[in-house]
Formats: C-alpha cells, sequence, structure tokens
C-alpha cells in the first residue's frame, strides 16, 4: 500500500487582501491580520490548488537556482508550517488537479 501524501490548500475562510506589490490576510475568526512576506506570498499564491510539500519545494527550486537546497527546504517549512499553526492554510486529501511529484 502507498504512503498517503499531504496535501495543502489555503483555508477558504481566510480573506486576502492586495495593498500594491503586498499581501496581507484576515482570519475572520480572530480578525487576526497576517502580512505575506515574499516566500510565503508564493507559498499562498500555489495554494489556490493544492501542493504537497514536496511540489512546492521543487517550484521554490527552479525558481531559485542559486539557492541552496537546504536553504530552500527550511524557509519553505518554516513558512508553511507557521501558516498552517495559524490556520491560513490547511490539510486536504489529494483532489484531481492536486500538484505532487513522483518522489
Amino acid at each position: 500500500m502507498a504512503a498517503e501524501m499531504t496535501f495543502y490548500l489555503r483555508n477558504p475562510a481566510v480573506s486576502t487582501t492586495a495593498v500594491e506589490a503586498d499581501l496581507f490576510l484576515v482570519e475572520p475568526d480572530g480578525q487576526d491580520v497576517y502580512y505575506l512576506d515574499a516566500v510565503t506570498s508564493g507559498i499562498w499564491r500555489l495554494l489556490e490548488v493544492p501542493h504537497d510539500r514536496d511540489a512546492i519545494l521543487d517550484i521554490y527550486s527552479q525558481a531559485f537556482p542559486d539557492v541552496g537546497p537546504e536553504k530552500i527546504a527550511g524557509d519553505i517549512a518554516t513558512a508553511l508550517d507557521d501558516m498552517i499553526q495559524r490556520g491560513l492554510v490547511v490539510k486536504v486529501p489529494e483532489t484531481p488537479g492536486s500538484e505532487k511529484t513522483d518522489r
């Protein structure tokens, strides 16, 4: 039996506000406002459709080939874990259209 992969998606209850080039997220329950830096903003945009963690890493590695893989993996892990903890991103089952790697 194949191991089940975890996919991530934007929490649909979170609203997005763009101010010039910056993105801010608002969680309706707590009314907390979160500023998205370059890493989290990119993850947020990717998670319009479900992605697994490896797919996110692959996309960032291709976008930033001069940055070491350990640095990218660390930055993605920190940002994604923080977004999950704050309830901005949710775990979802694999669905048609999910972006995954073939690792």
